[in-house]
């Protein structure tokens, strides 16, 4: 799913019109460099969400992702096969 947002970005980058990345004139780049030097002493902003002291409910999976999954484990599954468990009788006590 990502891939093809990317693709889609990457192609999407390609349409843009190439005078908007052309350089600027000076005046505008010492502006510019004002502003970033006087925000380069603030502090970087976090915009993690919170977790609560990570005690927090894990969201559903969606279907792609439970197939997935499912294939993996079955793939797993048949690499590695299973050895059969060897079965006992209750243990009987003694008095």
């Amino acid at each position: 799913m990502y891939k093809i947002v990317l693709i889609l970005l990457c192609a999407f980058m390609t349409l843009l019109d190439p005078q908007a990345a052309q350089a600027t004139s000076a005046d505008t780049f010492a502006a510019t460099t004002e502003v970033n030097d006087a925000a380069a002493g603030a502090p970087r902003p976090n915009y993690k969400v919170y977790r609560g002291n990570s005690r927090h409910k894990a969201k559903k999976l969606g279907v792609f992702r439970r197939w997935k999954l499912r294939r993996k484990a079955m793939r797993k599954r048949k690499l590695h096969k299973v050895t059969p468990t060897i079965k006992v009788e209750k243990p009987t006590r003694n008095k």
